[in-house]
């Protein structure tokens, strides 16, 4: 797998082209104690826990969060244009698939600014930028599992 660092610290991922690039997938790993930048795009992206427990954010901008609790085998949706985040505060690396209705090579708009910073006009939000009550919680969550968190904010 391939450095995936402007997600989330430690992350390591490949990308999946399918069907002529009219579908995609990619496969993420994050280590214990850390999560990637939130960040939105467009609709009908599918994310499949494979290893490692932990929870998402969903929110719509300006509204509250919605929490999700995952476990190996759990599927889960991000509403389109909705933020979205993943933590794992667990002992153990969190593996997932994210099966999505549109390819990498021919790019659209939104989906070409998922890595860049939302201050850049990019979809993703800088750690310095979130919420500070979600740094907070994933605190939180490490302490009650043990886990060293590994996330310089």
């Amino acid at each position: 797998m391939r450095d995936r660092s402007l997600r989330g610290q430690g992350a390591t991922g490949i990308r999946l082209h399918l069907a002529a690039n009219t579908m995609s997938a990619h496969l993420e790993q994050y280590p214990s104690g850390t999560y990637p930048r939130g960040h939105r795009h467009g609709p009908g992206a599918h994310i499949v826990i494979l290893s490692g427990e932990g929870y998402s954010f969903l929110w719509e901008e300006g509204q509250p969060r919605i929490r999700i609790d995952w476990r190996p085998g759990s599927l889960f949706v991000p509403p389109a244009n909705w933020f979205h985040q993943h933590f794992n505060p667990d002992n153990e690396p969190v593996r997932y698939l994210a099966l999505k209705p549109w390819g990498f090579t021919y790019k659209v708009e939104d989906l070409s600014k998922t890595d860049q910073d939302i201050r850049a006009g990019g979809t993703q939000i800088d750690y310095k930028d979130q919420d500070p009550e979600i740094h907070a919680i994933f605190l939180s969550e490490c302490s009650k599992r043990g886990t060293e968190v590994r996330v310089a904010i």
